[in-house]
């Protein structure tokens, strides 16, 4: 296998935590570049339903995923890039994924059968990225 660029998708979830372990290791077999990409999509609700502000969120966002989320990836001596978007997750990875000229996608599973899994992010990816598209499965049980 050749990967020169690989992208994983990340979010503060485990499963995200395992694809971006994944990506390293994988990064420094090939000594490929690997670019961390969080795509922030609906804003969340307090619990009385007021939804939160973009600037707070957004700002939360980027000091976990800068801090938090990419730490092992600031460790692991590989050649990387961090990209934060606004906007659909399926449409933002597949322009990032060309925009950045990525030769793979890795993306983790919070997904534990089939029919939970159709419509998540990582089937509709598979279904129209044009470079593979790896999905680690979650922790198993």
């Amino acid at each position: 296998m050749s990967a020169k660029r690989i992208l994983v998708g990340i979010d503060d979830s485990p499963e995200a935590q395992k694809a971006l372990d994944f990506a390293i290791d994988l990064g420094q077999s090939l000594n490929a570049q690997v670019i961390a990409c969080h795509v922030i999509g609906k804003l969340p609700r307090t619990t009385d339903g007021r939804v939160i502000s973009l600037q707070t969120y957004r700002a939360s966002i980027i000091r976990a995923f800068e801090e938090e989320w990419c730490r092992s990836l600031d460790e692991s001596g590989l050649h990387t890039q961090k990209i934060i978007v606004d906007g659909n997750p399926v449409a933002s990875l597949l322009t990032i994924t060309d925009e950045e000229k990525a030769d793979l996608v890795i993306l983790g599973s919070r997904r534990h059968t089939l029919d939970s899994y159709l419509g998540s992010t990582s089937h509709q990816l598979i279904e129209h990225s044009p470079v593979p598209v790896v999905v680690v499965p979650p922790k198993s049980s």
